[in-house]
């Protein structure tokens, strides 16, 4: 590996936040977009050359950087840039604190004259779209056809865009400020990771959560650190790393194929040891395991992770394979001071990058070839890391197996609809029974009311509650004529010494 710092103001001496690079080249020159504390989005150009060192006097490849576009419309610090995958839309997507998402498209008109003290576009790079959170947008990623885009905000919220049209597709909510979000490659899940210590598994169509994993029953293992053996004793354990985490992101991401989900900002208490790296969680074990499937320690926090697009053989001299996959992948995983190098042969980093910065790394990139990886620091610098291929092992040129997906939604069983015949049968029968007398219910007996006559009131069990009149010599009897009872006409036009009693009286007590 051979590392470049080339002595560039990306920003102006500001602090990056992001990088990314563009998954295809033009004219055998890699493109890269940078995004700092400043209101800007920069568009770059760079590639190698073979030149003489003037320290050594040998032939070696020198790193040429070329300026494309500055891309002004943010009020606010712009907290992350992606190019989208997409091959039939150029399309770039940039978020910042003001909950503004922006989607920029290349144009082939020319670029209009620059501001400032800024060069002269090469690129124009037009205002497509504008996109809208209630707060800082945190972490952006891209869906694998390129057009839908998925954010995360501090206004605890998912939101999934289409990019062409600006259409909001879902917003899921209940997050506690989610700053990681990443698309499966078969565009099946969205997963999401916030500082309160959770991951969630969303439905990428539907924005439904699916699954949470936050603490787990871990088994006993021991794992040899910097400062000695640490064991894990069997219980349940919180997995990840609290919001004291210094890192602007916890860029989880998925495997080339959508096998494995890794998960940086792993972090066991383990009494007074802390136990920090990467958890792999296995694609198939997510519908019925909480765990993780794999875990990588790391001597500080992870904060990021990306897989390098290339797939490698596995190798012969050894017979370890930690992830047990007929094929090997290579990823790195991202601290604040150094680069830690894995492959999924070995249960250890394979090789370590760091002392290039003097503060805090904040991003890293793959180039589409596997050949570039580009990071940037809260100093103001990007490295250039380029990989010899051929030093890793021999590429894989057979096709990777997609992997299967567990059903963790239950489909609605579909009532069988029935016969159009069936349902005139069923309703003749029900006619025939209420027209036949014999199959009326037995239990109940049916009682006919004659006519010109009142029914009986049946409430026995209610005269217990009023209280009886007492009787006095002087007061009349009451008329129990059944003719005033079934005639209402013989009611009206009885004489008020003839009415009937009161069922309820006011009774007047001497003091």
């Amino acid at each position: 590996m051979d590392h470049f710092m080339p002595q560039i103001f990306w920003h102006d001496r500001q602090g990056l936040l992001s990088v990314d690079l563009h998954h295809m080249m033009r004219n055998g020159k890699y493109r890269l977009v940078t995004a700092s504390v400043q209101k800007e989005v920069r568009v770059w150009e760079f590639e190698f050359e073979l030149g003489l060192d003037p320290k050594s006097q040998e032939t070696k490849p020198q790193l040429t950087v070329g300026f494309l576009a500055n891309l002004a419309f943010h009020n606010q610090a712009i907290n992350q840039v992606k190019f989208s995958p997409s091959k039939e839309y150029d399309l770039l997507a940039s978020g910042d604190c003001e909950g503004r998402i922006t989607i920029w498209k290349l144009s082939d008109q020319p670029a209009p004259p620059p501001q400032d003290e800024m060069p002269t576009n090469k690129e124009n790079w037009i205002r497509y779209k504008v996109l809208n959170h209630n707060s800082d947008v945190n972490a952006l990623c891209w869906s694998p056809s390129g057009t839908q885009i998925a954010s995360v905000s501090n206004d605890h919220t998912l939101a999934v865009h289409d990019a062409l049209t600006g259409k909001r597709l879902f917003v899921a909510s209940n997050f506690r400020s989610p700053n990681g979000v990443c698309w499966d490659p078969l565009g099946k899940y969205i997963v999401t990771m916030s500082p309160d210590r959770r991951m969630d598994l969303m439905d990428a169509v539907k924005g439904t959560r699916l699954k949470h994993f936050s603490s787990a029953t871990l088994p006993a293992r021991s794992f040899l650190s910097a400062s000695g053996m640490i064991h894990l004793e069997e219980k349940s354990h919180k997995l990840f790393h609290d919001d004291q985490l210094f890192s602007f992101q916890r860029a989880l991401v998925f495997s080339p194929n959508g096998e494995f989900i890794a998960a940086p900002c792993a972090h066991l208490e383990l009494g007074s040891s802390d136990l920090y790296g990467t958890y792999f969680f296995k694609r198939e074990d997510l519908g019925t395991k909480d765990l993780p499937f794999a875990f990588y320690p790391a001597p500080k926090p992870t904060f990021l992770v990306r897989f390098s697009p290339i797939t490698f053989t596995l190798l012969p001299t050894t017979k370890e394979n930690h992830l047990g996959l007929p094929y090997r992948l290579l990823w790195i995983a991202l601290n604040k001071d150094a680069i830690y190098f894995y492959d999924s042969q070995h249960n250890y980093p394979v090789a370590v990058v760091d002392n290039i910065h003097l503060n805090s790394l904040t991003d890293a990139a793959f180039s589409s070839d596997g050949r570039v990886l580009v990071i940037s620091s809260l100093e103001g610098y990007c490295s250039f890391i380029r990989i010899n291929l051929s030093q890793w092992g021999e590429i894989m040129t057979e096709v990777v197996p997609v992997c299967t997906s567990p059903n963790l939604i239950e489909e609605k069983k579909q009532k069988k609809r029935k016969s159009t015949a069936a349902v005139v049968a069923e309703k003749e029968k029900e006619k025939e029974k209420e027209e036949d007398p014999s199959k009326k219910s037995p239990v109940r007996k049916q009682t006919e009311t004659p006519k010109g006559s009142t029914p009986k009131a049946v409430t026995p069990s209610l005269k217990k509650f009023f209280k009886k009149e007492p009787k006095t010599a002087g007061s009349p009897a009451p008329a129990a004529s059944p003719a005033l009872a079934a005639t209402p006409s013989a009611t009206t036009e009885a004489s008020p010494a003839t009415s009937t009693k009161k069922r309820i009286q006011l009774v007047t007590l001497d003091t």
